[in-house]
């Protein structure tokens, strides 16, 4: 089976060599991925899941070097603009009142990743995260949207949403490589990366039992669901990954190699608006290249 020429794209990147402009433009032209990628959704983006459809989309798209370069991208990103930027955070329906800690760091992490220039938004999402975003039991919010409390089972109560502080603190890490740190933004990711840490990246404290059975299951990309790999992932981009607390989700990765030195998908997630990289059960060429950047 041919590799999609996104994927070698990737790798090329990712191993540190040089891609002329115009292979750029050919290898993203040939991709058949990129072409369903490119696909418009079956939803318009006039409600939460019809814009979470163009998040989604984006969210993929920003996994392969250089789509900043496609105009239809950067079309999806102002309209994602248009609907979720409210001045002072990222919010689905367009309002306060829908503001997600998820939802605004992904955002965030999606214009730092295909459209750095629009560093007046950026700035807002990452501001919000390091003003509202808790990373430790029992602190207080003072964010007076609310469906950061009540929706989905709360982002900010007591016990912060797990998924809410990884999808954070990758905005914080995607910001601090393309503008740079500063105090805050330091202490910030400091202590959410030391929170995830607690957990050994996929646990209850309370039990040492994953999260959630989906934390220890395999996919890429990523929704505003996480996985080892993807905290992994966060772990060696922040120069973490031989910590102590990182081992068990090494390990627990390591057995999921499969007999052909490859690993695989297990599920996707959003059928209606998600394209699998890879299908799930089979041989992954997307997700084996991902697992082996970490080392395995």
């Amino acid at each position: 089976m041919r590799e999609d020429t996104a994927l070698s794209l990737k790798k090329i990147v990712d191993n540190g060599e040089t891609v002329s402009e115009q292979q750029v433009k050919d290898m993203l032209n040939q991709s058949d991925l990129i072409e369903k990628l490119l696909t418009p959704p079956k939803r318009k983006p006039d409600t939460f899941v019809g814009v979470r459809a163009y998040e989604w989309r984006l969210l993929e798209l920003s996994e392969i070097p250089f789509v900043d370069k496609l105009t239809q991208v950067q079309e999806w990103v102002d309209l994602l603009l248009e609907k979720t930027f409210i001045g002072d955070a990222f919010s689905l329906t367009g309002n306060r009142t829908g503001v997600l800690a998820c939802h605004n760091a992904m955002i965030s992490t999606i214009l730092l990743k295909v459209s750095p220039k629009k560093k007046e938004h950026i700035d807002a999402g990452i501001r919000w995260i390091l003003e509202y975003q808790q990373v430790e039991r029992n602190q207080a919010c003072r964010w007076d949207g609310g469906d950061l409390y009540t929706k989905y089972g709360g982002c900010m109560k007591a016990v912060p949403c797990f998924y809410g502080v990884v999808k954070s603190m990758i905005a914080l890490t995607a910001y601090k490589r393309v503008f740079g740190p500063s105090d805050s933004l330091h202490d910030k990711l400091k202590n959410g990366l030391d929170y995830i840490l607690k957990h050994k990246l996929f646990q209850r404290l309370s039990s040492n039992k994953p999260i959630e059975p989906s934390i220890i299951q395999n996919f890429y990309p990523y929704t505003y669901k996480t996985n080892v790999i993807e905290l992994l992932s966060l772990m060696k981009d922040n120069d973490l990954l031989e910590h102590d607390h990182c081992q068990e989700a090494l390990n627990l990765l390591k057995d999921k190699q499969q007999t052909d030195g490859f690993w695989q998908a297990d599920l996707f997630f959003m059928k209606s608006a998600w394209i699998p990289f890879d299908p799930p059960g089979e041989r992954g060429e997307w997700i084996t290249h991902v697992v082996k950047r970490l080392g395995l």
